[in-house]
């Protein structure tokens, strides 16, 4: 057997919690051998808990002395493309959290990076690696659905936010935008996923609270135009309770896939999903003036879409985007949600930002 994945850990904050597990369940194929954060005190927490005795408080001495093979970067948007055009320039592989860069031009300097070092470069973009994803992946690829025709997507966050306007997701200075690159950006990455790229966008985005800095959007609502001839609507908004968080649908011309909202755990976010449900269309003529076909036009029976099928691992989807890493390392795989790929997704967070700004549609391959 070969040996496990060497990987160096650049940012102890709260994402790197969930980037904890599969380095400690799967020591034989991933494992945590360094870390690196600029406050002390978080990093030597962090480096008890997950066995760390190699801690850094700058990342380049990390990259010229630690014993790694790989990096895995959990910190503020904005570092992102710095860090990872150092750490790929340095020889080491790339898993970097969402967004992947806060500027078209960021992305593609990454991409450059790795590919002149030839090192895997990898966004976690967690939501494909959930089971219920990959389930609905296979079923959309598979033609179950037919021709993808209409696509739509709500979320919300309930209640306001405290005051706390130090944080660094608060304010597009850091995070890029608001919503769409704090939460949203995985669910828009979910439907690139499941139907393909987008080719224009007309959108709105409005900051609506004082906690929301330079510009960080909490409300938006989009058009987009996807390349396969699909339509789509997405709308977010914060601090606005809703019976269902966030959902999104899937329109094929032979069926609906819907999403379900997520199981009450402590594991599970408010802006993740639960597993998927799918209605298909069928050839009955329905008479709405029959009582019981009525009620079968009002209310289309769902079944819910198995998940045990889905090639992945674990139930966990943090375990599952990191086993596929070391995979991708190991093999020279071209990752899921690879560099490469995952511009596409900042393109059209971009795009949308743009049509905000000018009012008019915005084709993304002028970005």
């Amino acid at each position: 057997m070969s040996r496990p994945l060497k990987v160096g850990l650049v940012g102890t904050g709260r994402i790197a919690n969930r980037h904890m597990a599969p380095y400690l369940e799967y020591p034989d194929r991933v494992r945590l051998t360094a870390a690196c954060d600029v406050v002390e005190p978080a990093l030597r927490d962090y480096a008890k808990r997950a066995g760390i005795e190699d801690v850094y408080l700058d990342l380049d001495e990390m990259l010229q002395n630690a014993d790694i093979d790989a990096v895995d970067i959990c910190t503020r948007h904005d570092l992102h493309a710095p860090q990872a055009i150092a750490a790929a320039q340095a020889g080491k592989h790339v898993l970097v959290e969402k967004a992947m860069a806060n500027s078209v031009q960021e992305c593609r300097d990454m991409i450059d990076a790795a590919d002149k070092a030839g090192v895997t470069l990898m966004v976690a973009q967690h939501l494909r690696y959930s089971r219920h994803a990959a389930a609905a992946k296979r079923f959309i690829d598979e033609g179950n659905l037919g021709t993808i025709e209409a696509v739509r997507h709500q979320s919300t966050s309930a209640g306001n936010m405290r005051d706390d306007t130090g944080h660094w997701m608060r304010d597009a200075k850091y995070a890029g935008g608001g919503m769409l690159m704090v939460t949203v950006v995985h669910h828009l990455d979910l439907l690139r996923y499941f139907v393909g790229n987008v080719k224009r966008v007309t959108a709105i985005c409005r900051t609506l609270k004082p906690y929301r800095l330079n510009g960080a959007e909490d409300e938006v609502t989009a058009i987009l135009e996807f390349e396969n001839g699909a339509i789509g609507n997405v709308f977010t908004k914060g601090s606005a309770p809703s019976p269902e968080p966030a959902y999104y649908l899937v329109y094929g011309d032979k069926g609906t896939l819907a999403s379900t909202p997520p199981e009450p755990t402590r594991k599970k976010a408010i802006t993740q999903f639960g597993q998927n449900r799918v209605s298909l269309n069928s050839d009955e003529i329905l008479d709405p003036h029959n009582e019981d076909d009525l009620k079968r036009i009002l209310q289309p029976k769902f079944e819910p879409l198995p998940a045990d099928a889905a090639d992945q691992p674990s139930d966990d989807y943090f375990v599952n985007e990191v086993l596929h890493f070391e995979e991708c390392c190991r093999t020279g795989r071209e990752p899921i949600s690879s560099g490469r790929d995952n511009i596409e997704t900042i393109k059209l967070i971009m795009g949308i930002y743009e049509s905000s700004r000018t009012g008019k549609a915005v084709d993304l391959d002028t970005l």
